[in-house]
């Protein structure tokens, strides 16, 4: 009666959406974190071949160029998780809390540290160039947002749209339909019901949506961490056999040896670049 009906569905469908959103937001969450493991290992792994090809002496000049290459790609992973603390530090700082395009709120604050880590090495950043620590006031704080507010999907408006990676994956979803329990007219009553339900239902298909497209994004942070980890795994491989070598001279070691190195230090480089590799 008064759309009471329609409306409890409608509560009904929109509480199955949000709770299938949120599982998938758990799966994904996980497999960004998995990756940014994954990728801390690799930084180790990096600065480990590197101490071994430079002590070598009398090398091609073509692994100079691989490994000022590669050392650009781990400053450039390392230098984003440093952005990615000043951003969080100073959004808490700040006091700011940002609010989900889906009827959530989400405080900066309740983040943890390395939650920011994940968000800009698996999504980028979208800082202006400029250091957030030489910033100040408001500007610092709108600074801050900017990067945690770029990079992934989130509901917002219509649909899904592109750009708001914290609030995407900072945690589950909320309810944005207020219910409505002031006293009224009967005809009042009725209309404020069919308006709930409608605006229920409405808001479902938006996290359902978002949903379908987190799923996506999942998908493509599997299939980078799967390419990163068989890239690691195998210059794990390689840099057992080459270890022995290290302090040696390129020139007189075996042919086998030398194609070993050469191999190692192209993986490498390979691996390299995939520290950098976001989800577009």
């Amino acid at each position: 009666m008064l759309f009471s009906g329609a409306k409890k569905e409608a509560f009904a469908i929109h509480e199955r959406a949000v709770s299938k959103y949120n599982t998938t937001l758990a799966n994904v969450q996980k497999k960004c974190e998995e990756l940014y493991v994954t990728r801390q290992q690799c930084v180790i792994k990096i600065e480990e071949i590197e101490r071994l090809i430079n002590s070598i002496a009398n090398t091609p000049k073509e692994f100079e160029c691989s490994l000022s290459l590669i050392k650009t790609e781990r400053m450039k992973f390392r230098e984003t998780e440093s952005y990615a603390a000043e951003a969080y530090q100073n959004a808490i700082k700040s006091g700011v809390g940002v609010a989900a395009s889906v009827g959530a709120g989400a405080a900066v604050a309740s983040l943890a540290p390395t939650a920011a880590m994940w968000v800009a090495t698996t999504f980028g950043t979208a800082s202006t160039g400029t250091a957030i620590s030489t910033l100040s006031g408001a500007v610092a704080t709108k600074a801050a947002l900017a990067w945690l507010g770029g990079g992934a999907l989130t509901a917002g408006g219509a649909g899904v749209a592109g750009g708001q990676a914290l609030l995407a994956l900072a945690g589950p979803i909320g309810w944005g339909i207020t219910a409505f329990t002031t006293a009224g007219s009967v005809v009042a009553l009725g209309s404020k019901n069919k308006k709930i339900s409608n605006e229920a239902i409405e808001e479902a298909k938006e996290i359902t949506i978002a949903g379908a497209k987190l799923n996506e994004t999942g998908a493509v942070v599997s299939n980078i961490h799967s390419e990163t980890k068989l890239l690691l795994d195998n210059i794990k491989e390689q840099l057992s056999q080459a270890n022995p070598l290290e302090g040696c001279d390129y020139s007189a070691i075996s042919s086998d040896e030398q194609l070993l190195l050469g191999t190692l230090v192209n993986n490498t480089l390979s691996l390299a670049v995939m520290l950098n590799k976001t989800v577009a």
